[in-house]
């Protein structure tokens, strides 16, 4: 079966998935308790279980993979611009030869054409509020929640550069990856620069 990294992995939702698919995962994330609520949800799966550790995009693992993916904007979360190339480079240093990375980012453009700036609601007994803005060449998105049956509240912020198809040209060209498709969402159609809400690229390790 191939090896697969899922990077930046959060609770193993996508790991799940591709281990029903004959892969022999391990999911990376930074969150501790991203990855406690991961094992714990593998818990009880006795063939091929999924495999969860915490560590530091940045920072490469020894082992080597077929497939590398880095799903649903998991990545462009930092302020320095070459660490965010350094975890490209290190994709490739982790990808066996002819070994595939598959990433699925925004669409810079599109958010900023189609940004909603703030949204609220409520979710059984839970209320949130939710305000996005771009700011400094990053999305940013903060989220208030309230359980209204304790009045307990919590506040996070997520953050993330901008990052557009010509960026992704250069970084995958510095890393040593060869960009082998480009789709717009997840129908698999072009990627179109004004259209498409996704960049999802197909790129592998030739050299």
């Amino acid at each position: 079966s191939p090896v697969l990294l899922d990077l930046a992995c959060g609770r193993g939702r996508h790991s799940l998935q591709l281990a029903e698919r004959g892969f022999r995962v391990t999911g990376l994330d930074l969150s501790e308790r991203a990855i406690r609520i991961a094992k714990e949800k593998v818990a009880g799966i006795t063939r091929n279980r999924p495999l969860f550790r915490t560590g530091d995009m940045r920072k490469p693992l020894d082992s080597r993979f077929n497939v590398v993916v880095n799903l649903f904007t998991s990545f462009g979360y930092f302020e320095n611009d070459d660490d965010n190339l350094k975890v490209i480079k290190n994709v490739h240093q982790m990808l066996l030869k002819d070994g595939w990375f598959v990433q699925d980012y925004l669409n810079p453009q599109w958010v900023r054409s189609n940004l909603r700036k703030s949204e609220s609601g409520h979710i059984d007994h839970t209320g949130f509020s939710i305000q996005r803005k771009i700011e400094n060449g990053f999305v940013k998105k903060m989220m208030n929640f309230t359980d209204h049956r304790t009045g307990s509240t919590a506040s996070f912020t997520e953050r993330v550069r901008l990052c557009d198809r010509e960026w992704f040209r250069v970084a995958y060209a510095a890393a040593g990856l060869k960009t082998c498709a480009v789709y717009g969402n997840y129908n698999g159609d072009a990627f179109d620069e004004l259209k498409s809400p996704r960049i999802i690229l197909f790129s592998r390790k030739t050299v």
